[in-house]
């Protein structure tokens, strides 16, 4: 069987995803569990399956740690979202807050994002996306669940909506299960080897009203779902070390900045964007 491979920035789905539904299925896959993840255990599975799928797409350079993380991924406005089969993570996907570092697409598009601020919008960036498992159409139902509850949880942090950079051949995917719109032309993403990327935008407001609207935010998941769960110390200082050895492997950065080695501690007090 051929196996799904879905790397952010550049979305590589292989083989091509047939037609995507026009509205996100309904029926739900028994055993599946979406949740913001903390666990060392449940995150390092996260960066592995982001690993394994950039490997596959060509994205990135073989490393001894065999995960992929960018230092975004150690900003107190980053939240990291899992689908879980029984214990294993299947899929995952990151939402980037507008925090230190700025957006990764920011690279890209900087005058789109400017202009984005200028309005007086807090957007997230979806990134990090990837799926494991051997069925396109199973993907695609998974992607919608996630992505109801990152959108969600995104609103419930204060942002106004999401923005992404997606390979032109796999935008649809964003544009007809969440869905976004491109607001910015094709580009070259510098993080994803150079590959084209175009920018997808979703304000939340432009669409109150509307059965999409309804269906994202008309039944909200429990508070349990949605809280923050900020990493332990001792989570911090693992991944913190692994993204220090991965860059020292190699003279590539590893997000859209290349930022800065971070010595900031994700903390409880300190783990959340002030709303």
């Amino acid at each position: 069987m051929q196996t799904t491979h879905v790397a952010a920035g550049t979305t590589t789905v292989c083989p091509l995803i047939p037609s995507a539904p026009k509205a996100p299925p309904k029926r739900s896959i028994p055993g599946l569990r979406y949740e913001v993840a903390s666990r060392r255990e449940d995150l390092h599975e996260a960066f592995s399956l982001i690993y394994q799928s950039y490997r596959h797409a060509g994205l990135v350079e073989e490393n001894e740690s065999q995960v992929r993380l960018t230092p975004f991924h150690l900003l107190p406005t980053t939240e990291v979202f899992v689908t879980k089969l029984g214990e294993k993570v299947v899929s995952t996907v990151s939402l980037i807050g507008d925090g230190e570092l700025g957006l990764p697409l920011e690279s890209i598009y900087p005058k789109n994002v400017e202009l984005i601020r200028n309005r007086g919008l807090r957007m997230g960036e979806i990134g990090s996306l990837a799926d494991c498992r051997d069925s396109p159409v199973r993907f695609i139902e998974t992607f919608a669940a996630m992505g109801r509850l990152l959108a969600q949880v995104a609103k419930s942090r204060g942002y106004d909506g999401l923005v992404a950079a997606a390979h032109p051949k796999h935008a649809r995917l964003y544009q007809r299960i969440l869905p976004f719109e491109q607001i910015g032309k094709m580009s070259t993403c510098p993080y994803a080897n150079g590959n084209p990327a175009v920018m997808l935008a979703l304000v939340f407001e432009d669409h109150r009203g509307s059965e999409l609207y309804e269906r994202f935010f008309g039944s909200m998941s429990s508070v349990t779902d949605t809280v923050p769960r900020p990493w332990s110390a001792e989570t911090y200082d693992y991944f913190h070390k692994l993204l220090h050895s991965n860059r020292l492997q190699s003279e590539r950065p590893l997000s859209g900045q290349g930022g800065p080695m971070l010595s900031k501690r994700r903390s409880v007090q300190n783990s959340r964007i002030d709303n």
